[in-house]
This record gives structure tokens, C-alpha cells and sequence, in this order.
């Protein structure tokens, strides 16, 4: 995240050192001009810390960020405050375009205490400071809108789910009752079956009894006519014995009128 609101590198020549070439080529903003001078400078003079500030300003403006901040870092060492705080500063100022905001606050609260009435530094530490908090509001509400939403989401899963549960025992309660309902159905259709197979048997049983009683009465009458049979037979076999004996007493009788 970059913030262009906010004020631009110092570079802070005035004061730190006399009016040179390297002022004048970054001033035409010829920054390779300049730093080439600072480099041949700091070839004779490795510890004059004015010149390395400049170094690490041209650095900057030729977007070469890692030198910049190597050049700056090296005056923070320097005994003039002045030169110390624009170190700070410009370190921030860096370090709040690579959006690492907590270490550029700190170099601002650093410079700030080597020169408090500087403006520019507090307002971009007031603006840096107001925007962190902003984004962190912004960062808890955002999180506070997910989580809600895993929330309603979560309980509508849960909902859906106990919804799902209750529908499935319903059904399986449903489904348990006409099973039982039909194994009732099925009983009672076997229990009419049984009932109808045992009118059936009886009914079919019936005729056997029939037929059994009817040899039964066939002997009875048979009987009844073979006792009438014999009645008459013995009737006529008596007939014929009285009809021998009459022919006997006739032959006698004749016999004895003849013999007579």
C-alpha cells in the first residue's frame, strides 16, 4: 500500500553542505550525474556522511530502493542531529512505501525526537499513524463481517441439517408405520386366509362325511332290502313247505284213498 498523500523524500542539502556539483546536477534532476559525483566524493572522503545522503537521495530517485536505504542507514551514526533526523525520516518514508507501517512509524517517532517541531515528519506520522488505524478497523470489521458470515453459514448448514435429520426420521417413522401397517394388512389377509382354508377344509370335508355316511345308508338299505329278500324267501320257501306238505298229505291222502 502506498500513500502518495504523503510528502516526498527530504532532500536536505542546504545547510549540510556547501553549494557543489552534486547539488546542482540533482536540482536538473540529472540523478546519475549526481550520483557519480557523491560516489567520487565518497572515494576520497568514505566517512563524510553529508555526501552519503546525497548518494542515497539520487539513489532513491532512480528508484534504486535497497541503496537508498543502505546510504541512509549509514548517517544515522552522524553527530549532527539535523542530518540525523532527515536520515530517519527518509528511512520512514521508505519503508512506508514498502508497507511496512510499524517500522516506518518507529524512524518517524525517531526523527521526531531529534527535531519535534518539524513538520513535515509529524504530519506524515499523523497521517501514516491515522491511516494504520483506519485499515485496522477496516481489517477487524472485515473479519467480523466473515465470521459472522461462517456463522450464518454454519447455522444454516446446522439448520439444513437438523432440518434433513428431521425430514429423514419423519420419513423413517413413515416408513416404519406402513411397515407395520402392512405387516397388520398382511396378517389379517392371512389370518382371512387361514379362516377361508379352514371353511374350505371343512366344507371339503363335508362331502366326506357325506360319502362316508352314505355307504353307510347304502348298507342300510341294502341291508333293509336283503332282510325283505330273505323274508320273502324264507315266505316262499315256507309257502313251498306248506305246499309240499299239502302235496304230501295229497299223495298220502291219494294213496291212501287208492290203497284205501
Amino acid at each position: 500500500m502506498i500513500y502518495n498523500k504523503f510528502i516526498l523524500l527530504f532532500i536536505f542539502f542546504t545547510g549540510l553542505f556547501s553549494q557543489d556539483k552534486g547539488q546542482k546536477f540533482f536540482k536538473e534532476k540529472k540523478y546519475n550525474e549526481a550520483r557519480k559525483y557523491y560516489e567520487s566524493v565518497l572515494e576520497h572522503r568514505d566517512d563524510d556522511k553529508a555526501a552519503m545522503f546525497g548518494l542515497g537521495s539520487s539513489a532513491y530517485y532512480q528508484n534504486d530502493i535497497e541503496a537508498a536505504l543502505n546510504s541512509f542507514g549509514n548517517t544515522i551514526d552522524t553527530e549532527n542531529k539535523a542530518l540525523r533526523s532527515k536520515s530517519y525520516y527518509n528511512i520512514a518514508r521508505i519503508l512506508q512505501d514498502k508497507n511496512e507501517i510499524e517500522q516506518s512509524l518507529s524512524f518517524y517517532r525517531k526523527s521526531l525526537e531529534l527535531n519535534p517541531n518539524d513538520m513535515d515528519t509529524k504530519i506524515n506520522y499523523e497521517l501514516l499513524n491515522n491511516q494504520m488505524k483506519q485499515d485496522q478497523k477496516q481489517e477487524d470489521n472485515q473479519n467480523k463481517e466473515n465470521n459472522d458470515n461462517q456463522n450464518d453459514e454454519s447455522q444454516q448448514n446446522q439448520d439444513q441439517s437438523n432440518k434433513e435429520d428431521e425430514n429423514n426420521s419423519q420419513e423413517n417413522e413413515s416408513k416404519s408405520e406402513q411397515y407395520k401397517n402392512e405387516n397388520k394388512e398382511e396378517d389379517k389377509n392371512e389370518m382371512v386366509e387361514n379362516d377361508s382354508s379352514k371353511q374350505d377344509e371343512s366344507q371339503t370335508k363335508e362331502p366326506d362325511q357325506n360319502e362316508n355316511d352314505q355307504p353307510l345308508e347304502e348298507n342300510k338299505n341294502k341291508s333293509d332290502e336283503l332282510m325283505q329278500a330273505e323274508a320273502i324267501l324264507n315266505a316262499l320257501k315256507d309257502q313251498e313247505k306248506i305246499n309240499q306238505k299239502q302235496k304230501i298229505l295229497k299223495t298220502k291222502s291219494f294213496k291212501f284213498d287208492k290203497d284205501w
